[in-house]
């Protein structure tokens, strides 16, 4: 049968070897814990040897593996650190077709009485395209980010570099709404703009 000590402050058996543990565990404030430890920890054997180390067998897949977490953490880093803002532009240059989302909306901006064309191209350039932005002339708004964020009307005149200025008017699918920048580019959404004369 195993040996075995009692807790000189609660007098529960315990193993000699876990006597040390069992003071810091249960009684760590009671008044004798420090001094009952120091003695104990100065008596021979009671504090097991500390075992050699064990030598560490470096594998080719671990020499491996680091070497790929290396690398792909310095390609991460330039990939992100050579995402520029486009010349004139808001916000970061997402060529490429990693898009978290792709929507389309349909705007309509009115001067008075007549149609105001929203070109072609509109947030376009050969060397960054952004996350909104116009293929054609027919005033359909494409929606293409890369961040998992919502774009508002504001950030389509940002980047075609309008003032969305006063409109008397704003339509969001047929329904009258406030007249204002912070109205969310949702999917197949249509939104009229109408003012008094646009710029």
């Amino acid at each position: 049968m195993t040996k075995m000590d009692r807790c000189p402050i609660c007098n529960v058996s315990v193993k000699p070897d876990n006597l040390l543990r069992h003071l810091s565990d249960i009684h760590p404030r009671h008044p004798d814990t420090l001094r009952l430890r120091e003695e104990l920890t100065a008596e021979p054997g009671r504090v097991a040897p500390r075992p050699s180390g064990v030598p560490i067998h470096v594998r080719g897949w671990h020499v491996a593996l680091v070497i790929l977490i290396v690398l792909g953490g310095t390609g991460a880093y330039y990939v992100t650190s050579s995402v520029t803002l486009c010349p004139g532009g808001s916000f970061p240059n997402v060529a490429g077709t990693n898009y978290v989302y792709h929507w389309h909306v349909s705007l309509l901006v009115h001067s008075g009485s007549a149609p105001v064309p929203i070109p072609a191209n509109i947030g376009m350039s050969q060397s960054c395209t952004q996350p909104v932005h116009t293929h054609d002339g027919t005033g359909q708004i494409h929606i293409e980010p890369n961040v998992n964020r919502l774009y508002t009307v504001g950030d389509f005149f940002l980047v075609w570099k309008k003032s969305f200025g006063n409109p008397t008017q704003m339509i969001v699918n047929i329904t009258d709404v406030t007249p204002s920048p912070s109205v969310i580019l949702y999917d197949q959404a249509e939104i009229h703009l109408f003012y008094e004369s646009f710029t």
